[in-house]
């Protein structure tokens, strides 16, 4: 069965409308959640995704977004991933991050390759964190393999070339990498561009399921965030 994800940014556009977004994702039974703490300089995230979250910056800091990701832990009960950036992690010291925020399910950090994940992903085994890694239809096969069999936690395939809310394609190079991966033993989940029913179908023909970003934003922006729901879970 192909699984859906919804990326929510913290707090965004406000506490209320963010905690009632995640109790619909509860509601319509969502598999999982990745909430992204915002940072002012993102190399990940697409216009949307990236307004959205110097919106919230401009207003809130490190408190409140663990005050915020405390309470979504308590309203959605199934698993809960934080996206971030290293020097988040960093500014807080990545055994007090693990340390603290011990309550979530796995962490997501957009600009750490797998050469350079081994610094976090021991610190967070230790909290019983998941450690996700990221592939792409560039990722070289011996690296592809790496992750294939380290990984403890879903794996990350991103879609596309460049940032997050583009145009949702499966070309060669991304289904020979996904037939790769297949028997890690751990789910691979696409990424960049997910938006409707049909995108979900076709990633789901070589995946084990999505998530969905940049839509869900500008859903919830436009007060439709429900009938989005309704639609794609």
């Amino acid at each position: 069965m192909c699984k859906v994800g919804i990326y929510l940014v913290c707090d965004y556009p406000d506490r209320g409308r963010f905690l009632e977004a995640v109790k619909q994702c509860d509601e319509f039974g969502v598999d999982f959640l990745e909430i992204g703490i915002p940072f002012s300089d993102p190399t990940a995230d697409g216009d949307v995704i990236e307004k959205a979250a110097l919106e919230v910056l401009e207003r809130e800091n490190m408190e409140d977004f663990y005050d915020a990701l405390k309470s979504a832990r308590e309203i959605f009960k199934r698993k809960l991933y934080v996206m971030t950036y290293a020097n988040v992690v960093y500014a807080n010291g990545i055994e007090s991050f693990a340390k603290r925020f011990s309550f979530i399910d796995g962490v997501i950090l957009a600009d750490v390759p797998f050469r350079e994940s081994r610094r976090f992903k021991n610190v967070f085994k230790r909290y019983d964190i998941g450690f996700v890694h990221f592939v792409t239809p560039e990722t070289d096969f011996e690296t592809l393999d790496r992750v294939k069999n380290s990984a403890n936690d879903f794996i990350y395939f991103i879609s596309i070339r460049g940032t997050t809310g583009g145009k949702f394609e499966l070309y060669g190079d991304a289904i020979e990498r996904l037939e790769r991966l297949k028997g890690s033993g751990q789910d691979v989940i696409v990424g960049f561009g997910i938006k409707t029913s049909d995108d979900i179908k076709k990633a789901c023909r070589y995946a084990d399921g999505v998530v969905i970003g940049t839509e869900a934003i500008k859903r919830l922006n436009r007060d439709g965030f429900k009938q989005f729901l309704e639609h794609i879970v």
